[in-house]
């Protein structure tokens, strides 16, 4: 029974690789309608919804394919050599979804995931502004701004951090409200030169009861205290919070670095090196160097997100909480790969000489989305290697994110 229903899952990860794959072509002759739209088109929206690409993460009891982090990252890297700003928004969607899973009860669940689990969830931990009184029933935002709201044009709900007070005003812990999208006032300040179609929107929220139900803990999930009780038994339910939130954000880089590889390989065989004697570049010494360096960042970037993907797999099907030293080292995992595969398109840009500036060369758009990612402050390189050496170095953490 054990090996049968490996096997089925075995079958929907290997369809659902293939689905990802197949949107490939489509996605990079959509990059231009992305980066003028400021968001993702419909017509992607659609193709993933139908695909099955927006519920990875989902409870299987609500339609979702319930995955584990090593698959989860292989289909959306996929995605990320189509299109970065499509894989991020699919990369924070999924997310979502599993943060509200983790983080909230099944009468919450049942409204959420219904009509087979279609529903979009988008995301923001901290605010950048907060003003929340405690009442009776729930919590009264009085006002509130979030930044960065990643596929806020195609959700349904706004997962937002907030901080939670007592009836006093005083600060216990940071928590979080579940926010349908009519409650929530979308702002169009996404202007970027990089990862343009993720519609990483600001929110705003004035004057709103939030009801106890639809608010949950972070300072809890972040040691594991997960409401989720009717899903203890399922190991995905039971991955590390920050571990998981910071590996969800590599996938879309390892996909943007394979795809300026393979198209700089495609070209490699017809190019020369301008203004010196190598009529083939494919022969010159500087390109071996360069190109062997590349790999290398790649490979040792996939190496470090897969095993963090495999320390969050192995110990939430342990049915243990991943400890702190471990929760440390997979964040810090998180952000080195991050600053790995940012370097590596750095270098292919380098090779692909002066063409690789036009803004229809792919690599000019992969270069560009290659740069979000290490911005993100869940990955920051220098945020999680300080993180890392303090606790090296036997010292308090720089953040409770951990």
């Amino acid at each position: 029974m054990v090996n049968k229903q490996m096997s089925i899952e075995s079958t929907f990860y290997e369809e659902l690789l293939g689905k990802a794959e197949e949107m490939i072509p489509n996605l990079r002759e959509r990059m231009n309608e992305v980066d003028r739209l400021r968001s993702i088109p419909q017509s992607t929206i659609s193709e993933l919804t139908e695909a099955g690409l927006l519920k990875l993460l989902t409870p299987k009891k609500y339609g979702g394919y319930q995955l584990n982090f090593r698959q989860y990252l292989d289909i959306v890297s996929q995605i990320g050599k189509g299109c970065g700003s499509t894989a991020w928004v699919v990369a924070l969607i999924n997310v979502a979804k599993w943060v509200v899973s983790v983080n909230f009860t099944e009468e919450v669940h049942d409204e959420i995931f219904k009509d087979d689990a279609i529903a979009n969830v988008c995301g923001v931990f901290e605010a950048r502004k907060c003003d929340v009184e405690k009442v009776e029933g729930g919590y009264l935002i009085k006002e509130g701004l979030w930044g960065f709201a990643s596929g806020s044009n195609h959700s349904d709900y706004f997962f937002l951090g907030f901080p939670q007070v007592n009836e006093n005003g005083e600060v216990e812990g940071l928590g979080a409200a579940l926010i349908p999208r009519k409650d929530v006032n979308l702002l169009d300040d996404w202007h970027t030169i990089s990862m343009r179609g993720t519609g990483s929107n600001s929110v705003t929220v004035t004057n709103l009861f939030v009801p106890e139900k639809w608010t949950t803990s972070l300072s809890k999930a972040v040691v594991g205290e997960y409401p989720a009780v009717h899903l203890e038994d399922q190991a995905l339910y039971k991955s590390a919070f920050i571990p998981v939130a910071a590996l969800v954000l590599l996938a879309p880089g390892i996909g943007l670095s394979a795809a300026a590889k393979e198209i700089f390989l495609e070209k490699l065989p017809s190019r020369r090196i301008q203004y010196t004697f190598h009529n083939k570049q494919a022969e010159a010494a500087v390109t071996h160097l360069q190109l062997a360096e590349v790999v290398m960042k790649m490979e040792t970037a996939s190496l470090l997100a897969y095993r963090a993907a495999d320390e969050i797999d192995k110990w939430a099907a342990s049915g243990e909480y991943m400890n702190f030293n471990s929760r440390v080292q997979a964040r810090v995992d998180c952000s080195y790969a991050n600053r790995l595969n940012c370097e590596a398109v750095d270098l292919i840009f380098s090779l692909a000489g002066g063409s690789a500036i036009s803004e229809s060369n792919l690599l000019s758009k992969i270069m560009k989305d290659s740069k979000t990612p290490p911005q993100h402050g869940l990955i920051t390189p220098t945020t999680g290697l300080e993180l890392y050496g303090r606790i090296l170095a036997e010292q308090e953490p720089n953040t409770y994110l951990v």
